[in-house]
């Protein structure tokens, strides 16, 4: 990558907005970019942290190693998305690994070039403290889910948020069944059941890892529970029934 598509990656990217040409330029000679394939590992659980990733495109899944081959996903990293900052900060070592579901580029900012950025830029530092905190935000409202919401709303949310993401009812699911469970805190087999479900309420259809949802905001009231015995009537409960049940 040369100089100039370097210092057009990082000028894009929310962090680095205001900061000055200056400060650019020194940044960008000691950025390190990190091209990984599919299936790739970053960096594993306890390795020692070295400074903050921020993603350029593709997907990087943050979680915690299971012995039984049951990996906990905490945190899907999106592109223009950082992390490792805590740790960073804290010197502590990684308490979770992190590998590129798609083939991802990141850009690498060394711990000691951004520590200086942020003693001399306040703006940077303003920017990371709001970063940080959206991080936390997101995590109380991960914990707030999986605590309030039953199985089948945690689903629909999901389906929701892909949705909005992806900007059209017909998603296309970026995990596999096992990793989307493990995201939702749900296992594999209730994801099943719970997508089963809302198939035969005529609510979506699947394709393997194709899903349409029929419509976003009777999808909305099915997840919030304003009817009880809610059927949606447009259309025959039937018609669905014997369309793609080979989920995920």
């Amino acid at each position: 990558m040369n100089k100039i598509n370097l210092e057009g990656l990082l000028s894009n990217q929310a962090l680095f907005r205001h900061i000055s040409p200056f400060e650019l330029n020194v940044l960008q000679k000691e950025v390190v970019k990190v091209e990984l394939d599919k299936g790739l590992t970053l960096f594993q659980k306890g390795d020692i942290s070295d400074g903050t990733y921020i993603v350029v495109y593709g997907l990087i899944k943050l979680g915690i190693p299971s012995s039984h081959g049951n990996d906990k996903v905490l945190e899907l990293i999106r592109p223009s998305q950082s992390f490792g900052e805590a740790m960073m900060f804290l010197d502590e070592p990684y308490p979770f690994y992190a590998e590129a579901v798609e083939p991802s580029l990141l850009l690498r900012l060394p711990k000691n070039a951004l520590l200086r950025l942020i003693e001399q830029s306040p703006l940077i530092a303003k920017q990371m403290m709001i970063g940080l905190s959206y991080r936390m935000l997101g995590f109380i409202r991960d914990v707030e889910r999986h605590s309030l919401q039953n199985a089948t709303q945690r689903v629909i949310d999901y389906l929701l948020q892909v949705s909005s993401m992806q900007g059209s009812p017909n998603i296309q699911l970026e995990l596999k069944k096992n990793l989307v469970a493990s995201l939702l805190n749900l296992s594999p087999e209730t994801l099943s059941r719970v997508l089963h479900q809302l198939v035969d309420e005529n609510l979506i259809q699947v394709s393997g890892s194709h899903i349409h949802i029929k419509c976003p905001e009777t999808l909305k009231i099915y997840q919030h529970g304003s009817a009880l015995n809610f059927r949606p009537h447009s259309e025959s409960l039937t018609e669905n029934k014997a369309i793609g049940r080979h989920f995920i």
